[in-house]
């Protein structure tokens, strides 16, 4: 082996569900919301009313301003000299009209079109009941019946299953004949987004027939925010909050939060309501918008560390789905286009343990073979539905190397107090070093000083409690390190470390995701789903071989005048980091070298 330092890391999710059921409709009409962009738009056109014998009765400007994702939603319209402006706390919606002696369910200057018609799409009350499942446009469509406020009328929509387009609205009365008919006759993609285009309304009674045109799309400027979302910020905060839930294990751990982060990440992507905000909380990410981008940035800037060739940093995501589950290709081009992932149907439900297989076989390959028997048998059962995996390999040398021969047996004293002998290589060299109250830390860079590892060591043989106990995201950024000749002491280790994290996590704020009130309708447009299970493995060694510096060889030259030491001679922590961006790619603790 010629490497210095080999760090492998699989972080996994599983999705289960239990019994498919069908879905309530206020979750269906939630799937709804969770379509309409997030950034603000305004929609120009005009409101045509043709009468039953063909004349046109009224042609009126319209304007609508959208902005689902503010907090709280709101939406305008304006017809002609009216207006509407509807505002969403907690799903309950304020109307405030410019005409005072307007209602929800008043027609609009008399065209047959009422304000709830203008407003149909962001309509989801108590009591709505899910009434059917139908075909409209040669389109899967769930039915759903939803009380109008101030009225015993009912508006009934019809709403595509997968990508949450109402593909027709008709307002009922209390005995369901039809009053009103609202259906979709075209649509088209402005700007990016597809739109309703034609909207015709048909009023039974009078058999008019109103036809609302959108002819502009332009997104609206977004309020500025404190500070763009920084994807390894957010991984260095997770770092120290999951080891601080890890540290409380005896003995050695390593493991890697960016691994663990990025596949979390892809599961965020289909999380939605109370289940996203404690996902986004907890681990530090910046909101739907923000984060997925700040990961793909992140992971392009990882691999163009691979391609400079001077060490081997390989990351890897896929997604291992249900052969016969409908996941919304939304969800799925969100994994494909930020994350890069690999996506390989299986069947869970008949070939369970193939697929457990096949899901470790490719955990091995992009491992090097370093990370085997990542899912055990039984781990995945016939209720599974998605795996997620992302691997992360590691490779690289010392910029600075460690003779072999300078390696020798050397104490090194272990939490309880005891000594055991290991091997401790020796070099003396011009490094960074830091010091702080109670700890050093030492950088040592891997060729072409893209990568380095931060050594972490108590002053006093007995301080990693204390040491743990100070950690902070904040304390790591703003170590001073200054460049001096001292003398490197550091064991040679190789362990590895595998963890279920779901306890960590429930633990840590975001319960809901595996309990069965999760949502995850992002991923499929239901609440069936929800994780099963956490599972992070990784592997690390720390040698000599490959290493070949002349820094080395000035331990026995300079033994008559003896430069600072830096000897890791009992417990200490230590990180691989990616330079550029500051991202932990890796965290460790080293109790017992010999272990």
């Amino acid at each position: 082996m010629k490497n210095l330092l080999l760090g492998i890391c699989v972080a996994l999710c599983v999705i289960s569900c239990g019994a498919v059921e069908q879905p309530p409709a206020d979750q269906i009409l939630k799937m709804v919301q969770t379509k309409l962009p997030s950034d603000p738009i305004k929609l120009v056109g005009s409101l045509k009313v043709r009468t039953r014998n063909g004349f046109t009765k009224s042609n009126l400007p319209v304007e609508m301003k959208l902005n689902w994702g503010a907090d709280p939603a709101t939406a305008f319209y304006q017809i002609d000299k009216e207006a509407l402006t509807i505002t969403w706390q907690n799903g309950e919606p304020t109307y405030d009209f410019s005409n005072p002696r307007n209602t929800p369910t008043s027609e609009i200057l008399g065209t047959g079109l009422t304000w709830a018609d203008l407003s149909f799409s962001m309509l989801w009350w108590p009591d709505s009941k899910l009434v059917g499942e139908e075909k409209k446009i040669n389109r899967e469509a769930y039915v759903v019946d939803i009380p109008m406020p101030g009225s015993e009328n009912i508006m009934r929509l019809w709403i595509e299953k997968y990508m949450g387009m109402v593909l027709e609205a008709q307002t009922l009365d209390k005995k369901e004949k039809q009053l009103r008919r609202m259906k979709i006759k075209s649509i088209k993609k402005m700007d990016g987004m597809w739109v309703a285009k034609d909207l015709e309304v048909l009023d039974k009674k009078t058999g008019n027939k109103a036809t609302l045109q959108i002819s502009d799309l332009e997104w609206m400027p977004k309020k500025p925010t404190a500070a763009a979302f920084d994807a390894a910020a957010s991984i260095n905060q997770l770092t120290v909050d999951l080891y601080r839930q890890t540290a409380e294990q005896k003995g050695n751990l390593f493991l890697s939060p960016f691994s663990i982060s990025t596949a979390l990440a892809m599961v965020y992507g289909g999380a939605r309501g109370e289940t996203d905000q404690q996902m986004n909380t907890t681990l530090h990410y910046g909101g739907q918008g923000a984060t997925h981008p700040s990961f793909s940035h992140l992971r392009k800037s990882l691999n163009a560390i691979q391609k400079k060739g001077q060490v081997q940093l390989n990351v890897a995501n896929s997604l291992w789905p249900q052969v016969d589950y409908a996941f919304l290709s939304d969800y799925l081009g969100l994994t494909k286009e930020f994350y890069g992932v690999e996506i390989e149907p299986v069947d869970f439900k008949r070939e369970t343990e193939a697929a457990r297989l096949r899901i470790n076989n490719w955990v091995e390959a992009k491992t090097n073979d370093k990370i085997k028997d990542l899912l055990e048998q039984g781990s995945l059962t016939t209720d599974t539905r998605l795996v997620l995996a992302n691997a992360i390999y590691f490779k690289g040398n010392w910029a600075s190397q460690f003779k072999k021969e300078a390696t020798h047996n050397a104490p090194f004293t272990l939490p309880a107090g005891t000594e055991v002998q290991v091997p401790m290589m020796v070099q003396t060299d011009d490094v960074n070093i830091a010091w702080a109250e109670n700890f050093q830390a030492l950088e040592l860079p891997y060729a072409g000083d893209d990568l380095s590892m931060i050594v972490l060591l108590p002053n006093d043989k007995n301080g990693m409690a204390d040491l743990e106990k100070t950690l902070s995201a904040a304390m790591l950024e703003g170590l001073q390190f200054n460049k001096q000749e001292v003398m490197v002491q550091l064991p040679k280790f190789k362990f590895e470390w595998k963890f279920e994290l779901s306890k960590t996590l429930k633990a840590m704020g975001m319960p809901i995701a595996f309990s069965n009130q999760a949502d995850f309708s992002g991923m499929d447009g239901s609440k069936g789903l929800a994780l099963d299970f956490v599972i992070h493995q990784a592997f690390v060694e720390v040698n000599e071989e490959g290493t070949a510096a002349a820094a080395a060889t000035a331990v026995g030259i300079r033994a008559t005048s003896m430069p600072p030491q830096f000897t890791a001679d009992h417990p200490f922590l230590f990180l691989i980091r990616d330079n550029s961006t500051g991202t932990i790619l890796f965290i460790g603790r080293v109790a017992d070298p010999s272990a």
